[in-house]
């Protein structure tokens, strides 16, 4: 079976032998979706033209109140009214992109293929293009050689739907049929192009394995606390210098609580050198690990918690002859757009309110003379997160 079809609809380096994606994670919104997240999107894409912009999960706020007790038809007339909202910045200005899911995506009551239909509809969606038999959001972008007469695949782009919550809790691991179709997938591109295709990853979920980056935090620093069968009472994790590239660690790390084994599979496989993810809005960490590259995105939306100002996009350049060399960068609110937040005092309170039960705890492990303070404080948080429903 041909590589997607038709290798004339797929991307090429550009003519200098560069390509650049820009990265959007949890937009996480619903009709009318925030001016400001369009705001902080359009400029994102004015400054760098990507070549490629890929949606990383989460982009609809499922959980809602505007997507309960709607009929089918009202349902699906909401879902693509913000989709066609989150998409028009990039269809507007002509660039390309592809999708992959969150956790949340599916909670609107309109199941991902249904969404992914949607998303076809979208001029530039690119997501028919590529290699795409599992599952909507699973798929494999190659991008070609500089030369335009060229077909030769020289990075593949990779998306992975990661997976929803478990009903145990948590998040499902890292779907083993999933697993299975990636290397499957990536052996068999590396046979009809004649070599191995280096390539990168984009999920939604991070892995386990941005865990064995940190360290416990010292006593000037301020960490955060694992998360589920990752805690440990009272002891906060930093991401250790061996391993840091660039970014922070705001907040836990939300990741499965086992360890589907992708990152050895992947690794084994030998293709992928990087892994980039979402889904904790307020992290940006890029580490190395075991010569692969582990980041965030943090969140690109105002729909929900988040940052304030440093909510962006992040941005990869590639060079053709050398790919797993590319360089990364943010691209936040604050310097496109605005140094004042938006909504000063939501935007205040979401971005320093704890978003997991042990985050909580360790919050409000205070003596006993301030206990009223934390009452109220833990109150307040109970009141913001009725309103934003993270987890």
């Amino acid at each position: 079976m041909p590589l997607a079809g038709d290798k004339n609809n797929l991307p090429h380096f550009r003519p200098d032998g560069t390509f650049r994606i820009m990265q959007f994670a949890d937009i996480q919104d619903v009709a009318p979706v925030s001016p400001d997240s369009l705001a902080l999107m359009a400029a994102a894409l004015d400054a760098e033209r990507p070549d490629l912009v890929v949606l990383t999960g989460d982009q609809i706020k499922g959980y809602a109140p505007a997507f309960r007790h709607k009929s089918p038809q009202e349902l699906e007339r909401l879902t693509r009214h913000t989709i066609e909202q989150m998409c028009a910045p990039m269809v507007s200005r002509g660039i390309p992109f592809v999708v992959t899911y969150g956790n949340h995506d599916r909670q609107c009551g309109l199941d991902n293929a249904a969404q992914e239909a949607i998303y076809h509809a979208q001029p530039g969606c690119l997501n028919e293009n590529a290699w795409a038999e599992l599952c909507p959001g699973t798929l494999c972008l190659p991008v070609l050689a500089s030369d335009e007469n060229s077909d030769e695949a020289r990075l593949a782009i990779w998306l992975a739907d990661s997976g929803a919550g478990d009903i145990g809790g948590g998040y499902e691991a890292f779907p083993a049929e999933t697993l299975d179709w990636l290397t499957v997938t990536a052996d068999r591109l590396a046979t009809e192009e004649n070599h191995p295709v280096p390539g990168i990853l984009f999920q939604h979920i991070p892995l386990p394995q941005v865990y064995d980056c940190l360290r416990p935090a010292r006593e000037n620093e301020k960490g955060v606390p694992g998360y589920r069968t990752h805690y440990t009472p009272h002891l906060k994790l930093v991401c250790d210098e061996h391993y840091l590239e660039s970014g922070t660690l705001r907040e836990p790390v939300c990741c499965p609580d086992m360890d589907s084994g992708e990152f050895g599979a992947l690794s084994q496989q030998g293709s992928v050198f990087g892994i980039f993810f979402g889904h904790d809005h307020k992290n940006t960490l890029v580490t190395h690990y075991r010569g692969m590259r582990l980041g965030y995105a943090p969140t690109a939306g105002f729909g929900s918690y988040g940052p304030s100002v440093e909510r962006a996009a992040r941005v990869f350049t590639f060079t053709e002859n050398d790919p797993a060399s590319f360089e990364t960068h943010l691209l936040d609110y604050r310097t496109l757009v605005s140094a004042q937040a938006p909504h000063p005092l939501r935007d205040k309170l979401t971005s320093t309110t704890p978003v997991t039960a042990e985050e909580a705890r360790e919050t409000f492990r205070v003596p006993a003379l301030v206990a009223g303070v934390a009452i109220a404080t833990a109150l307040a948080c109970r009141l913001i997160h009725s309103i934003t429903e993270r987890r």
